[in-house]
């Protein structure tokens, strides 16, 4: 029996190491493949998906890892999102997310992912170029995003049946809640036609609120109106502030500003509500316990702006949510008791904390993750701000007319009076036509005044206009302003037959005068270079900072000959005249490239810059401190 049954088990061993073999070698072969199985097809048309249950989530507490260690993680470690807008609420660590995409479609349509939360500190992205890391946050500038948008919007383009691996870093000190949406060009300029039209009917409400409260205050005087009219100012800056505008359009370089802006505009939000509460419900003439809560939550507010000014990010934010909140329940709780101790308009001033209370809950729970982001909840403190604001001016309106009201009731009674006393009727009367034409003359000034605001709101506009024109730091045109008036400048040579010439000029090694000396004596090298060259063009001629270290000079009916001599000037001066800056004298020199001529058929515009660019690439390479002029067949050569 042992030799029968080593006899018959002896040939099928070879047989199942080979077949094992195989088995080895198809998993082998079909491990890529499984890799993609989760792989998210890419929309087209309108359609927008939420790439969260999709992505895969590796947490790092430190947030020390690159990405070098992070690729070469084992499968095991990474756990799915599952959610659709992958948060994981406040913490501060890094979170590493990896997805996996496929374009099913016959050509690439361009698509973007877009995130849907503004205030993420950091994110960068692996994977959208092969040459480039994606880089951004509202803790870095926002020039480095590669698509100008308050919120961060990375572009991907991929091949027709490519399968691509993207790698996203998110870390903040605020919510850590991606939110985001991926879908085609098309339909991110669609969903921005439709977000912005949105959001400036927002706008656009609180500041006619603002501004019709502004007004009523200024002709009545009542403080109540003040106090609401700085709250939805508060208010207005603070969600300027968390939809990320006021990131890309007023401080876009104020990265530690933009930080600590969103506590303190929330709480200056809420300082103001309490004040505006504890006028417009009479608290002063209430039970003195109204005053030392007033009094204790006030406390509060200045605490949160101080440590929105001097202490940690994550403590104020948190306890900016917290004062919120808790106000908003307060004030509730004390309109309802006003109520119903029979102060009548109470019950407006309780619907509009209820909806506040609603909403505020609602962003809050978002941001820890125990609420999902939704266009609800991500808009939700917008829409009960919104809300509350609108009922909060319609509750003042109801104490013009209550007051409307207890005048004509106490006209009613003057008029039963005059029955018995014409005398004392007739001085009334008098007396009320004199009060009358007292307030109209003052509503005739304050309409006045408000014009001339509104004109000097306009000419301010007017100059904001021509900054957006100039370069910030050193007052030249920038390049946008470049572009449009070489096209003139073009036109006119052409129309003219007048000759026309373009000046690209570089400082020469200025990483090393930032290295040696720092970045603010950097700036003032660009600013005493730019002094300089600007005194020895006439008033015809154009300079204007095309970036970084270069500058760029338009010139006017001037030939070669004319632009060579005016850039050897431009380079001989620069060269004798260092830029003084804190007792040093730091020394400096410029490469310039030129092309002149009279523009042809073919016109001249951002073609003549790239020949001026190019010379000056070759005044570079020859040692730099030169002036070198386009030559067609030398640089074409080269």
């Amino acid at each position: 029996m042992p030799a029968r049954h080593n006899a018959s088990t002896s040939p099928a061993s070879p047989r199942i190491e080979q077949l094992t073999a195989v088995l080895r070698l198809l998993m082998l072969l079909l491990l890529p493949a499984l890799g993609w199985a989760d792989s998210l097809p890419l929309p087209s048309g309108q359609a927008r998906v939420l790439p969260g249950p999709y992505m895969q989530v590796w947490q790092d507490p430190q947030g020390l890892a690159d990405f070098t260690q992070v690729r070469a993680l084992p499968d095991s470690v990474w756990q799915v999102v599952g959610r659709r807008d992958a948060s994981f609420g406040y913490g501060g660590s890094a979170y590493w997310l990896r997805l996996d995409l496929h374009n099913p479609h016959a050509r690439s349509l361009g698509w973007i992912l877009l995130v849907g939360n503004p205030l993420l500190d950091q994110l960068d992205a692996y994977g959208l170029d092969e040459d480039r890391v994606y880089r951004a946050g509202d803790q870095r500038p926002f020039a480095w995003r590669w698509i100008e948008h308050r919120q961060l919007a990375l572009p991907l383009d991929l091949a027709p049946g490519e399968t691509r691996r993207l790698w996203l870093r998110m870390q903040t000190d605020g919510s850590a809640n991606l939110s985001a949406s991926l879908m085609t060009r098309e339909a991110f300029d669609h969903l921005e036609q439709r977000s912005l039209l949105l959001q400036g009917l927002f706008f656009g409400a609180l500041a006619a609120m603002l501004i019709y409260n502004l007004s009523i205050f200024c002709i009545t005087r009542d403080r109540s109106y003040l106090w609401y009219s700085l709250f939805v100012a508060s208010f207005s800056l603070y969600q300027f502030i968390q939809l990320g505008f006021a990131l890309q359009w007023l401080w876009p370089e104020a990265l530690a500003w933009h930080q600590l802006s969103f506590p303190l505009s929330s709480a200056l939000a809420t300082l103001f509500g309490i004040f505006f509460t504890y006028s417009v419900l009479e608290l002063n003439n209430g039970s003195p316990l109204y005053r030392w809560v007033v009094a204790a939550l006030l406390a509060c507010c200045l605490a949160v702006i101080g440590l929105a000014l001097v202490g940690p990010y994550q403590v104020a934010l948190i306890g900016s949510f917290a004062l919120v909140a808790a106000c908003a329940l307060i004030a509730f709780v004390i309109t309802l008791l006003r109520w119903r101790a029979g102060y009548a308009a109470a019950r407006l001033f309780a619907l509009g904390w209820c909806v506040l209370i609603a909403a505020s809950l609602a962003s809050i729970l978002t941001g820890t993750g125990l609420l999902p982001y939704s266009l609800l909840t991500l808009h939700a403190q917008q829409i009960g701000g919104l809300i509350e604001m609108t009922v909060f001016s319609v509750a003042l309106a109801a104490r013009i007319r209550q007051a409307q009201n207890a005048e004509r009731q106490a006209q009613a009674r003057l008029i039963a009076q005059e029955r018995q006393l014409r005398h004392e009727q007739a001085t009334r009367l008098q007396l009320q036509t004199q009060i009358s034409d007292g307030l109209e003359q003052r509503v005739q000034e304050r309409t006045a005044a408000l014009q001339e605001t509104l004109q000097q709101l306009s000419n301010a506009n007017l100059r904001l206009a021509e900054l957006n024109r100039r370069d910030g730091l050193t007052g030249l045109f920038n390049r946008q302003t470049l572009s449009e008036e070489l096209e003139r400048a073009c036109a006119r040579a052409e129309r003219s037959r007048q000759p026309l010439a373009i000046l690209m000029l570089d400082l020469d090694h200025f990483k090393q005068v930032n290295d040696r000396h720092g970045h603010l004596a950097g700036d003032a090298c660009l600013r005493h270079a730019a002094q300089r060259i600007q005194q020895r063009l006439r008033n015809s001629d154009l300079l204007a900072r095309f970036g970084g270290e270069e500058f760029v000079a338009l010139l006017d009916n001037t030939d070669l000959a004319g632009a060579l001599d005016l850039a050897e000037q431009l380079r001989d001066d620069l060269a004798r005249q260092p830029c003084p800056y804190q007792d040093q004298s730091i020394a400096l020199s410029l490469s310039i490239g030129l092309h002149a001529g009279i523009p042809d058929d073919a016109g001249c515009g951002e073609r003549w810059l790239d020949l001026a660019d190019r010379a000056l690439y070759r005044a570079k390479a020859g040692g730099r401190n030169r002036v070198v002029g386009y030559e067609a067949s030398a640089l074409d050569g080269a």
